[in-house]
């Protein structure tokens, strides 16, 4: 059968055009899912919101650390001796469904008694068993355990204010979330901010002050008042 040109010409527009779509289809498939091939190497850091630990799964909340938004494409992890490592990956390019902000569930087999973020850059805790059972543990900011019996506040300042806690109240050996807006104060600011902490003895005085650096990617500070009433990062 013999067919016309124009027919010829139709069929070899389709052609090239499902050619090109098919091209556009697997280039996509292949940014936004191919990275997966590099593992962890191909992996990066991101703001971590909240992580939850259950029996099965681990969800964690989070965001996209940098200052130009990027889509969350998806998470890499594995599990390994009751570690799960966990790394994420952002494009603008491939994300643009997406927004930097992502709530994930990582079906885990066995018992996790740590979360780890693995990158190419190296590797950060997230979660450990202890520290999951913190006061107010699925907030990001500062958290203070107080083992120094004489001490009746503590108090927070940044930015030019202050934030003070009565701590008569609060369990010794104990993280409690120290609530203040430190968090969104250093990812508006992209910058690390200076923080100072100071504890004060039931009459009053100041034992114990001490300076740090909050950055928003460690989305959490853990802080510890020793039995001496000294401060220790």
């Amino acid at each position: 059968m013999c067919l016309s040109k124009g027919k010829k010409a139709l069929l070899v527009s389709l052609a090239v055009f499902v050619c090109f779509a098919v091209s556009l289809v697997l280039i996509f498939l292949i940014g936004r899912y191919g990275w997966k091939l590099g593992g962890f190497q191909a992996c990066e850091g991101a703001g971590i919101e909240s992580v939850a630990v259950t029996d099965g799964c681990v969800r964690i909340t989070g965001f996209y650390p940098g200052s130009f938004p990027e889509g969350f494409i998806g998470c890499y992890s594995a599990e390994e001796n009751g570690k799960l490592y966990v790394g994420f990956r952002f494009s603008a390019m491939f994300g643009f469904f997406e927004t930097g902000d992502f709530s994930i569930s990582v079906p885990v087999r066995g018992e996790i008694s740590e979360v780890i973020m693995k990158t190419a850059m190296g590797e950060r805790t997230l979660w450990t068993e202890d520290a999951g059972r913190l006061v107010g543990a699925d907030q990001y900011g500062i958290y203070i355990r107080l083992d120094y019996r004489d001490a009746e506040s503590i108090s927070v300042s940044y930015c030019g204010k202050t934030v003070e806690h009565d701590t008569l109240a609060w369990e010794n050996g104990v993280f409690y979330y120290f609530d203040c807006d430190i968090m969104m104060e250093a990812k508006n600011a992209g910058a690390p901010i200076g923080v100072a902490v100071a504890v004060k003895k039931t009459d009053g005085s100041v034992t114990a002050s001490r300076e740090f650096l909050f950055e928003a990617e460690m989305e959490k500070m853990y802080l510890r008042i020793t039995e001496s009433g000294e401060i220790e990062g």
